[in-house]
């Protein structure tokens, strides 16, 4: 759909970043449009806050339209840019809470998974940081924006996953 505009969305305007996980989700499932889903994910993900206990319900709705629709062909020109130069294996890292290490949210920066290992939106009393590899078929995004050199991965197929701290 062409004219469709993710930022339109007034039920995601109307939830602050603690709710917006769980509308986005809704909102991706009600969408009919495989591209249009994965312009929702692309969109408003990184304004989501508290995505823990949602991680696998995107897992599998973002594995799902994956098989429909190609993640290059999603991308916005800075993203795409960013994708494209990534390698077919990606090292990666994630700061969080110790427990919460298979989360979607990682990053291609070791600084930026440091300060969120040390609580970069709220306080972490047992911060752990990670590495691992994925596989580039396996990513679910990418995002440029907020200088985070965001990915979200298929939690599934990390690899080498392993705790530095």
């Amino acid at each position: 759909m062409a004219n469709f505009n993710p930022w339109t969305n007034k039920n995601l305007q109307l939830c602050n970043s603690y709710q917006r996980t769980e509308v986005l989700f809704y909102e991706m499932v009600r969408e009919p449009d495989d591209r249009n889903r994965m312009s929702l994910f692309l969109t408003h993900w990184c304004d989501c806050d508290a995505p823990w206990e949602w991680r696998s319900y995107f897992a599998g709705q973002l594995r799902q339209t994956l098989t429909r629709v190609s993640l290059a062909d999603c991308l916005e020109h800075d993203e795409l840019d960013w994708f494209n130069s990534l390698p077919a294996e990606i090292e990666i890292y994630r700061g969080c809470q110790r427990g919460r290490e298979r989360g979607l949210s990682w990053t291609t920066d070791l600084n930026v998974a440091e300060g969120f290992a040390r609580g970069k939106r709220c306080i972490n009393s047992a911060p752990t940081l990670m590495s691992a590899t994925i596989p580039k078929q396996h990513l679910f995004g990418v995002f440029a924006g907020r200088s985070e050199s965001e990915i979200a991965v298929d939690l599934r197929r990390l690899r080498r996953l392993h705790r530095m701290i």
